[in-house]
């Protein structure tokens, strides 16, 4: 959520070199519950980068949808069949998921974008993401063995759970807390496991991934793909795409693991240094 690792300019850093840099970053940063926005102003800081990149910044999010899309294609193709179907719970469920992030993002847009400017924000977003996997770690509930059968059904989808992981979504509004830690550890603090929990995130982040990239097409449709050209763009797409696959399916292989506590040190320690560093 918030501004994507493409943000980053790739004049000021390398040229295609960078590119690919920021696609294997973007893919890394999205999925696994570090935070993108906060390794893009960290990242900004550090290395002196500097905003740009339209095209670029599109095609990494068509690249993190794509790689969704992948890891959950038989959860996205029950979607439209239900929909064809006329059976609309799961898509009622997500778009009740989405209204706080779409809501609180629009209102206050700009308020957010001086806060990517921050490191300080940053900083402090890097600790609440530790503070909730670690609290969300410490209250998972046990996985249950799911036969095939059941597996194939949504599960119980409660309304109130779509509200409460939306919220926990819109906070990852804000630079360094991680969209895909929030709504996890929110999911595991309503009884929610790991299996449902990873499931119910990542399809809530199809609209928001989507919808980030949508609002940027006008002025992308304006402003061409510069100077990268096409082929830089499509290729940092893929490996964006690719990168975010395997971070994707790393985070559900280890989420039964108690990773969370690993990920909530990385993120306390990267803040540590940022607020000593590079304040």
């Amino acid at each position: 959520m918030g501004m994507s690792l493409a943000s980053l300019s790739a004049e000021s850093g390398g040229g295609p070199i960078t590119v690919l840099l920021l696609a294997v970053l973007q893919g890394l940063a999205e999925f696994l519950p570090i935070s993108s926005s906060g390794h893009l102003v960290l990242g900004r800081a550090a290395m002196g980068l500097k905003e740009g990149g339209l095209a670029l910044d599109v095609a990494l999010h068509v690249g993190t949808l794509v790689a969704v899309v992948l890891a959950y294609r038989r959860d996205v193709l029950r979607l439209f069949q239900d929909l064809f179907a006329g059976r609309f719970q799961m898509w009622l469920w997500l778009i009740l998921a989405t209204i706080p992030a779409a809501v609180i993002g629009l209102a206050f847009k700009d308020q957010v974008e001086a806060a990517s400017q921050q490191v300080i924000v940053a900083c402090a977003g890097l600790l609440v993401t530790a503070t909730l996997l670690w609290i969300g770690e410490s209250k998972r509930p046990k996985d249950s063995v799911l036969t095939e059968e059941q597996a194939s059904h949504w599960g119980p989808l409660r309304w109130s759970d779509a509200i409460t992981m939306g919220f926990a979504q819109a906070l990852a509004i804000v630079p360094g807390i991680s969209r895909s830690g929030s709504t996890i550890s929110t999911a595991f603090l309503r009884g929610i496991d790991s299996v449902q929990a990873a499931r119910l995130s990542f399809l809530m982040s199809l609209p928001a991934i989507a919808g980030a990239a949508i609002l940027e097409l006008p002025d992308l449709f304006e402003q061409g793909v510069g100077d990268l050209g096409t082929g830089w763009i499509l290729g940092a797409m893929a490996l964006s795409a690719l990168v975010g696959f395997l971070a994707l399916r790393t985070l559900i292989l280890v989420l039964s693991k108690g990773a969370f506590r690993y990920f909530a040190a990385y993120c306390a320690g990267l803040s540590v240094v940022a607020f000593l560093f590079l304040r």
